[in-house]
Order: structure tokens, then C-alpha cells, then sequence
């Protein structure tokens, strides 16, 4: 054996490392993809990995040097098929890919679109002179049963064909920003609140969490199982800037491939200042989905709830911000959601035991609509309840495609 044994054997371990497996996770080979899409990859290598290409239809639309390895792309809205290709690059050159295609939607699939569901929430009106407004019903306990119900679909009566209370499992989307406004004991906080969230679900829910900035920074598959939610949090730090309507947008995709009482939880002050979508497009699909959106509002100690923001940006202008943050408080409040202001960080727990708690005392209607269009048009969804000490919330109507 001579001196130059020890490289030679350390050369031959680098090319006989094995190469890396890529895998792309999202989007899914047998769906559709159209509009913001989430394009990611989960990589197996025993090397470091110097970069990710991401491809789309022959044209390079993103790059990542670190994980996780994931971007949102925009799409048009055409029925028409995609090529999704990730090539990656390991720190010794060695590359390695991997590619599907996602289909056209065909006229003759069926899409379960036609039983639409109303998450209902009741409030009772209390007695003049008690402290409260309005007092929260809880479907399983009070006496409201389904004949006592109204719905009206474009001002005509429809037949309700399912009635249930809270024990309807939960799919919940947590969307945390993590943006560099949400550093320190905030992200903190923000954390522990999905964590007591996650824990207090029953076993029939399921969950998903996404963390994001100006990217994605992490997500957990779709599962019942705390644990494995609640896994990989440790080395999240804030960074970036904040992309609210690109991946409120996801969010809202994800919810709607899952059966059950969906909704998504958003955590953030709300200020969207990195997004390549409008509020305007991620309201249009928020009125096409049957989720029900909270938003937990970060607020500065001191602030209203309701103030709009002073900021400008190389994205938009003052206006511009302001008609965003506004047009967000409108999509959550016409999902049949509500906006939870949380002035302190001890408040962040609590606000996600309410929702949860909430979630739980909702009565879920179920109806087929008469004379669908199918053309895209608003449909008006009013829910009237017999008794005028109570009054209902639900979502304002949706898109009838």
C-alpha cells in the first residue's frame, strides 16, 4: 500500500455513494392542476444537496438551495395537462430527477360538489342588562333540532337532506406565518398554540400544519396523530417576508380534498407583503370551497382590531395593502368564519381552545340545491332558525360551478 491508498479509497467511496431518491409529493399525479399550485419533492440522498430545479411544462419556474424544497407556481386557469419535473443536484455534481404529469378534468367525472354543507354556528340572545351580547349554543346540548331549521338557496327553500352537531370529524388546515414580524416569543407562541389545537382534536379528526413566510418553511401530511403533526417544529425560525394569500390559497385547496367539517385556522397580522396572488383570486376560491376560515389577528398591544394597515412595498402601494387586508377580512367573514384579535401572546392558546370549542357546537346542514346553473354565478345561502332568541351564522353563499 503507497501514499496515495487513502485518496483513492476516499475517491471510490464518493462515486460509489448511492444517488439520491427523489420523489415529488405535490401536486398528485391523478389531479387536476390549475391556478396557485404547490410544487414539492421529498429527497432521500446520503450527500448534501447543492440546489433543486423545478420545471414546469419544459420552463424552469424556481430553484431551492435548502429545505424544505418546495415552491407555489402559478398556473393558467385552462383545462389542460402539465409536465412537473425536479431535477436535483448533489454537492459532488451527481443529479438525479423526477416527473409526472397531472391530467385535464374531464367532462365526465363527477365531482361530489352537489350536497353542499353549511357549518352553522348559534348564538343565543341573552337577557337585557347581562354583561355578553350573544351567548354561544352548543348543538349537543340544546334543543334545536333540524325541523327547526330554514335554508334558502337564491331566496328559494330547500329541502335539508342531513342534519348533524358537533361530533362531524374535523379536517383543519393551521396555517402559522412565520414571517420575520412573527419572531421570538411570538413564533413561539404561535407554535404552542397549534400544538394545544392539535392535542385536543378527537380521533377521528385530522389535521394539517403549514408554516410559511415568503416560502414554505414546513408542512405535515394530513393525520389524526398529534405527534407526527407536531413533528420537525423545534428548528423553525422566522425569517422573510409574508405570502398570506399564496398559501392561504393552498390551504384551501388541501381542505377541500378531505371529507369531513373542513376549515383552516390562519395565524398572522395579516399584512401580505410577498404574494404573487390577489386577495382577489384567493377570495374567488374560497367561495368556490365548502371551508370555513378563522383568522387568529396578531395585533399590536394597544391597536383596534379592526385598523388597517400603514405600509407600502415594492409589491403595492398604502392603497393597495389596505384594499388587500380588507378584501381578507371580508373572505373570512363571508366563509362563516370570524376574525379572533389577540392583543397578547398568552391570548394565543386560548383563542385556538375557543375555535376548537366552537367547531364543536356548530350544527352542520346538508342540502342539494335546486336549479343549478352551473355558470359560475353567486349564489345567495341564507339560514333562518324558528325561535328569535337565537341568531345563526354560517357562510354568505358560493360559487355555483
Amino acid at each position: 500500500m503507497n501514499a496515495l491508498t487513502p485518496v483513492f479509497l476516499l475517491f471510490s467511496a464518493v462515486v460509489a455513494a448511492a444517488p439520491p431518491q427523489v420523489q415529488i409529493t405535490s401536486p398528485r399525479a391523478a389531479t387536476p392542476a390549475f391556478g396557485a399550485v404547490q410544487f414539492a419533492i421529498a429527497v432521500k440522498t446520503d450527500e448534501a444537496i447543492a440546489r433543486v430545479r423545478f420545471i414546469v411544462d419544459g420552463q424552469p419556474v424556481g430553484e431551492r438551495t435548502q429545505a424544505p424544497y418546495s415552491i407555489i407556481t402559478m398556473l393558467a386557469d385552462e383545462n389542460v395537462e402539465h409536465t412537473f419535473r425536479a431535477e436535483v443536484v448533489t454537492v459532488s455534481g451527481a443529479v438525479a430527477a423526477a416527473e409526472l404529469r397531472t391530467p385535464i378534468f374531464k367532462s365526465n367525472q363527477k365531482v361530489d360538489v352537489e350536497l353542499r354543507q353549511l357549518y352553522v354556528r348559534v348564538t343565543r340572545k341573552l337577557a337585557q342588562g347581562e354583561h355578553e351580547k350573544a351567548a354561544l349554543v352548543d348543538s349537543q346540548t340544546t334543543g334545536l333540532r333540524q325541523g327547526d331549521f330554514t335554508v334558502l338557496d337564491d331566496g328559494k327553500e330547500q329541502t335539508i337532506k342531513t342534519f348533524a352537531s358537533g361530533e362531524t370529524p374535523l379536517a383543519a388546515v393551521v396555517l402559522l406565518d412565520a414571517s420575520l414580524s412573527m419572531a421570538g416569543e411570538r413564533l413561539k407562541a404561535a407554535l404552542g398554540g397549534a400544538k394545544t389545537f392539535f392535542r385536543a382534536m378527537a380521533p377521528l379528526d385530522e389535521g394539517r400544519l403549514i408554516v410559511f413566510s415568503d416560502r414554505l418553511l414546513h408542512v405535515s401530511p394530513f393525520t389524526s396523530v398529534s405527534d407526527v403533526l407536531l413533528t420537525g417544529l423545534d428548528g423553525i425560525q422566522a425569517q422573510g417576508g409574508t405570502a398570506l394569500n399564496d398559501h392561504l390559497y393552498i390551504a384551501l385547496r388541501d381542505a377541500d380534498q378531505r371529507q369531513g367539517r373542513r376549515v383552516v385556522i390562519l395565524l398572522s397580522d395579516g399584512i401580505d407583503s410577498h404574494s404573487a396572488l390577489a386577495m382577489t383570486q384567493v377570495r374567488k376560491a374560497a367561495r368556490s370551497s365548502q371551508a370555513i376560515i378563522y383568522w387568529i389577528r396578531m395585533n399590536d398591544i394597544g391597536h383596534a382590531t379592526g385598523e388597517l394597515p400603514s405600509l407600502s412595498s415594492t409589491w403595492r402601494d398604502m392603497a393597495s395593502h389596505r384594499r388587500e387586508f380588507q378584501e381578507l377580512v371580508e373572505t373570512v367573514q363571508e366563509s362563516g368564519g370570524r376574525i379572533v384579535a389577540v392583543n397578547s401572546l398568552d391570548r394565543i392558546g386560548p383563542a385556538f381552545v375557543d375555535i376548537l370549542k366552537e367547531l364543536r357546537g356548530q350544527f352542520v346542514l346538508g342540502y342539494n340545491p335546486s336549479e343549478r346553473r352551473h355558470d359560475g354565478t353567486w349564489r345567495k345561502v341564507v339560514v333562518k332558525v324558528k325561535d328569535p332568541a337565537y341568531t345563526v351564522h354560517t357562510r354568505d353563499g358560493y360559487l355555483d360551478y
